[in-house]
């Protein structure tokens, strides 16, 4: 039972920072405002489970991505193009279908607008985040995408590829209003629409 209190207790400070920070921005959120609304009844919670208030805004991070990267495997699977203009936009939309598709649900929403916050703070490195978590379909991405794209530059490219990560974020927060909006295109029309933006972007001439 005190297992389980534990555990339960674990699990309502990662959705109440979640929430608190898609809400109100990560320099609003206290540690106290996380326990308080995670009904904790102690109040050095996040310290006895996280050891910090940053370490628990990494996890949030981490234990949603690690489902949208379980994803995104499955669907680099599926991608047969040749084409290197077709595949590219297969790969792009490989990478972010999963996260555009989560905004779908309320919980997705939630994670896209932490994840825009996250991503904007220079406390925390979320490129190495991202490969603690495991990302090694990210990674097969990032060089297949690489490889459709010989005439850029690798100085160019990499920096353009690291920038694409958190314009993927922009697009899942607006995709997310629209949903909230009811003026969301369907999710097919969506993932390529926010693909082809991407891959404009990543093949402009250097």
């Amino acid at each position: 039972m005190e297992v389980s209190s534990r555990q339960d207790t674990k699990a309502e400070l990662l959705r109440s920072a979640e929430r608190l920070i898609a809400e109100k921005g990560l320099g609003a959120v206290s540690v106290k405002m996380i326990t308080t609304d995670a009904g904790a009844r102690n109040p050095s919670a996040v310290h006895y489970h996280f050891g910090s208030i940053e370490s628990l805004i990494e996890e949030v991070f981490a234990k949603r991505y690690r489902g949208i990267e379980a994803e995104r495997a499955v669907r680099l699977e599926r991608v047969t193009e040749s084409d290197p203009q077709a595949r590219l936009v297969a790969l792009v939309e490989a990478a972010i279908g999963p996260f555009l598709e989560v905004c779908l649900e309320e919980y997705g929403r939630v994670y896209a607008r932490f994840c825009l916050q996250f991503v904007s703070d220079p406390r925390f490195d979320y490129a190495k985040l991202i490969m603690n978590a495991g990302a090694h379909t990210l990674v097969r991405l990032s060089e297949e995408i690489i490889a459709c794209l010989p005439h850029i530059p690798l100085a160019t490219l990499e920096p353009r590829m690291r920038q694409s990560f958190v314009i993927a974020m922009v697009q899942a927060v607006s995709f997310a209003r629209a949903v909230e909006a009811g003026t969301a295109a369907p999710i097919e029309a969506a993932v390529r629409e926010a693909a082809i933006c991407q891959v404009a972007y990543l093949s402009a001439p250097a």
